[in-house]
């Protein structure tokens, strides 16, 4: 006889409890893990590439990423991946990086992430080379990102990509993986704070058509050389809701590339 009294009263509970867990600005994870309110997310900003302007054998010690944008979201940071390419031993001290730079401001470079790998063509050996650099709470607003190299080079990308809400410290966790004749890269990263983004870029010796195999992760940008030695550089992002480990994975259909490097960094939100 009063089961319609106590129905009534069991939904407006149901009802509080939902607008009190709704009020309080927090998201709760399947996995257990602790959770990250809204305002502790990481955002996107923005992401662009370039590629050296060359047609072979002309050579330039200087790329320019013209008119990259950072916004004016708080706790900024800008990941940036260098590639570059040479063909023989002579030439291997060219590719050394000299500075990049965000419109007057030196990026740092990020320890451990630079990874060289050479394989033989027609009886040459090439080299690649990628490397990764970062700058804290860039300025907001437009300037060119410059990379300078030690000597002249005939081929060479960047590519660049703009957090905010995130930790204001160099980043830590990094993981590095190169592979020869290879259509794909799988790259593992254990990420260790709830809430963090992965930052990754593969470097090339071919232009590719890679593109991210792993759910939620996203290409970002995609730098291809015309001209030169025709290498590429792609770069991407991937959130992390629970600290844990994933798989990074990049693959094409059909040609094998003949050198790729693959570099992963995790980007902790800010507390």
């Amino acid at each position: 006889m009063n089961s319609p009294r106590y129905f009534a009263i069991f939904t407006v509970f149901c009802l509080v409890w939902v607008m009190a867990c709704a009020h309080s600005g927090e998201t709760v994870s399947d996995e257990g893990a602790q959770s990250v309110s809204a305002a502790d997310q990481v955002e996107f900003d923005f992401a662009d590439g370039a590629s050296l302007p060359v047609v072979s054998p002309v050579e330039m010690n200087v790329l320019t990423l013209r008119n990259f944008r950072v916004g004016t979201g708080k706790n900024r940071i800008l990941i940036v991946g260098v590639q570059v390419e040479e063909g023989g031993k002579e030439n291997v001290d060219d590719m050394m990086i000299s500075t990049v730079k965000l419109g007057n401001r030196a990026l740092t470079f990020l320890s451990g992430s630079e990874v060289q790998l050479s394989s033989i063509w027609r009886g040459k050996e090439y080299f690649l080379k990628v490397a990764l650099y970062y700058l804290l709470n860039p300025p907001s607003g437009e300037n060119d990102i410059t990379v300078s190299y030690a000597g002249p080079v005939t081929s060479a990308n960047v590519g660049a990509i703009s957090l905010s809400n995130v930790q204001q410290t160099a980043p830590v966790n990094l993981v590095t993986n190169k592979q020869e004749n290879q259509k794909e890269i799988n790259t593992p990263i254990t990420t260790k704070n709830n809430g963090a983004w992965v930052v990754d870029i593969v470097g090339c010796g071919h232009k590719s058509k890679l593109k991210p195999e792993t759910k939620a992760h996203i290409q970002r940008f995609n730098a291809q050389e015309n001209s030169g030695g025709k290498s590429s550089l792609t770069g991407g992002t991937l959130p992390v809701p629970a600290a844990g480990e994933v798989a990074l994975h990049w693959a094409q259909p059909r040609r094998s590339i003949n050198r790729l490097v693959h570099i992963a960094v995790e980007i902790s939100p800010y507390r």
